[in-house]
């Protein structure tokens, strides 16, 4: 097969994760394939001087081609007349235009699939105007330019397909755990400047839908159960990031930014993980706790229970006490806190590892690339 790989698009976030461990397994993998990956400057950067075999070509886009989408659209449409590919596969889209190849898209975009959460009551009226012509240009490009979207749950998947008018093929092919925790050689340790008998990690970004200004709140609840200090909530931003009142900052570790290679060693060092984030489509930090076996604590929605089933606390989103109590819940009662983790083994089997959801792409890929030969015919 000649594929053509397109993460162009990508600038942040997970996707980066995802995309870098796809191209890294196709080295593991061995096929004679022939690859061709057009990368944004961030997605380069992941893989650093990494080397690989002699059938993969790597195209680097700069940071130039980057912030007009027009001129990112001419180059990829030279690209793809040069090489004709097989088959486009755009790891996360959409994709912003129609390609003459079979093009399969990722599909990873929460904001369209919970049109509910509780995040759109949070937000002023003008950026919720915002995400609605946003979700409106993106479901277009979802539907126009690809041949066959992949979905990373089933409920996005069965969401997209009632309600978005897609006629075309559709996947459903999970997320896994990176498999930086599997390889210890690769690890580094983190310190901690600050610790507790209770350690609890909120390993997020700075996004509003991650609930942060919740924080405050939850430290309040949580100090008045014990009338000594017992605990610290360890969060990977900034302290400029988010506010707190001095009274409660004794109760907060700001980590900044935590490299891929440091979270087995700073997961180790935390007792619980708390995630309240009101709109995913599919996080990792699920997977990383149930491996690392630390209990969660988690919004109760749709994308958390397709996850996490039995393997965590389900809390009302925007109820910092509902929080606290679920954390304090974990500190008192350590067969609680036992069951979740035991239950995290069995439900993070499901998932399978990042090798499993490489060879589901490319036989998506196969399949399509067949599908297309026998209609030629």
């Amino acid at each position: 097969m000649k594929i053509l790989i397109d993460n162009s698009n990508l600038f942040a976030g997970g996707g980066l994760q995802v995309a870098a461990s796809f191209i890294r397994d196709l080295k593991k993998l061995g096929y004679n394939n022939e690859y061709y990956i057009v990368q944004s400057f961030n997605s380069s950067k992941e893989l650093g001087n990494e080397s690989f075999p002699e059938n993969f070509t790597f195209i680097n886009f700069s940071k130039k081609e980057e912030k007009s989408i027009f001129k990112r659209i001419k180059e990829l449409k030279k690209i793809e007349n040069t090489i004709k590919p097989d088959v486009i596969f755009t790891v996360f889209g959409p994709s912003y235009h129609k390609s003459d190849y079979k093009k399969i898209v990722g599909f990873a975009w929460g904001f369209v699939i919970y049109p509910n959460s509780p995040y759109f009551k949070k937000i002023s009226f003008k950026t919720f105007f915002k995400f609605k012509i946003l979700n409106f240009i993106k479901v277009f490009c979802f539907n126009k330019n690809s041949d066959a979207l992949i979905f990373e749950t089933d409920y996005s998947r069965e969401y997209y397909l009632k309600n978005l008018n897609y006629k075309k093929e559709t996947y459903v092919v999970s997320n896994t755990l990176n498999t930086i925790f599997n390889q210890k050689e690769l690890h580094e340790d983190y310190y901690l400047k600050s610790k507790a008998n209770y350690n609890i990690l909120f390993l997020t970004a700075n996004y509003q839908h991650k609930n942060l200004d919740l924080l405050p709140e939850i430290i309040e609840f949580l100090r008045d159960k014990e009338k000594k200090d017992f605990f610290i909530i360890h969060v990977s931003i900034n302290e400029y990031d988010l506010e707190i009142p001095i009274e409660l900052k004794k109760y907060v570790n700001f980590l900044g930014k935590v490299t891929l290679n440091e979270l087995p060693s700073l997961y180790e060092q935390m007792d619980a993980v708390l995630m309240p984030s009101l709109l995913e489509t599919f996080s990792t930090t699920y997977l990383e706790a149930m491996f690392m076996k630390k209990p969660l604590v988690v919004s109760d929605l749709e994308f958390a229970r397709d996850i996490c089933r039995d393997s965590a606390i389900y809390c009302t989103p925007t109820s910092s006490m509902d929080f606290a109590n679920a954390l304090y819940n974990i500190f008192r009662d350590k067969q609680l806190a036992n069951t979740l983790v035991n239950n995290g083994d069995i439900n993070l089997k499901r998932f399978g590892t990042s090798l499993d959801r490489t060879k589901k792409y490319l036989a998506i890929l196969e399949k399509t690339i067949n599908t297309q030969n026998k209609k030629w015919k």
